[in-house]
């Protein structure tokens, strides 16, 4: 990649210029998705623009932790850093002008985070169909296991309502939106999807990560400020540990 943008510019200056909007660009993304629990970003779902250097997503069909609760191989990472984007940002990395357009944007969501929530209601009142069968089949699931979920059946099992579903995953956005650790909002996401896999509660560690090499593993889980949960985010979206447990056509090494 960083061979690509020394091609496409005619000076240093402007390689410089296609980089920062590049970074800039990326990091709002990131942020979005993560937000939106945007799942499955392989490298087929992002554009880059040649004219611009910005980067452009496209195809969000795993929504709202998706690509984390119902992929076979679920998508432990937050949104997609690897180390072309790393290197292309060389010296500085990750640290430099990806880190601070991700802090901008994440306290920019934060401080209007009412609205983006009452938008989200939408979900809740108007379910899509797909969403009304995730939620029957997540019912029968737990039903099955023993186990039952808050707002979603009564002590007889019988089904409620179908806004259990919807009103989790909007949740979720919000517990984002108030600054919770993103590992474990994953490990949450998880136990919706894979509570049942024999390798769950070693998905869950590797989710957590290291206290003495992670700080996502040594920050809380709620009330996290705005740097350190972009911080958390980095690590968990850079960690080899994660990366190593993707599915082969995420195509992490690139």
């Amino acid at each position: 990649m960083r061979r690509a943008f020394i091609q496409l510019s005619a000076s240093p200056e402007a390689f410089l210029t296609l980089r920062s909007h590049f970074a800039r660009s990326h990091a709002v993304i990131c942020i979005c998705q993560y937000i939106l629990g945007i799942g499955d970003r392989h490298l087929s779902n992002f554009l880059i623009s040649l004219k611009t250097g910005g980067m452009i997503g496209i195809d969000f069909g795993h929504a709202f932790g998706s690509a984390t609760q119902f992929l076979p191989v679920p998508e432990l990472m937050p949104f997609r850093l690897t180390r072309q984007i790393v290197n292309l940002m060389l010296p500085f990395k990750k640290e430099g002008i990806l880190q601070s357009s991700m802090v901008h944007t994440l306290r920019a969501l934060r401080q209007n985070h009412e609205l983006l929530i009452n938008t989200m209601d939408v979900f809740i009142k108007e379910p899509s169909l797909d969403w009304k069968t995730n939620a029957s089949k997540q019912a029968k699931a737990q039903k099955d296991a023993g186990r039952v979920l808050e707002g979603q059946s009564d002590p007889d099992g019988n089904s409620l309502d179908e806004s259990w579903y919807p009103r989790e995953k909007v949740n979720f956005a919000q517990k984002k939106l108030e600054g919770a650790n993103p590992s474990d909002i994953t490990q949450r996401e998880l136990a919706l999807g894979h509570s049942r896999n024999p390798a769950f509660s070693a998905i869950k560690e590797v989710v957590k990560g290291d206290r003495s090499q992670n700080i996502r593993a040594s920050s809380p889980k709620s009330g996290l400020s705005v740097e350190t949960q972009v911080e958390c985010l980095i690590d968990q979206a850079t960690d080899p540990n994660i990366l190593g447990r993707v599915y082969a056509g995420w195509e992490a090494w690139m």
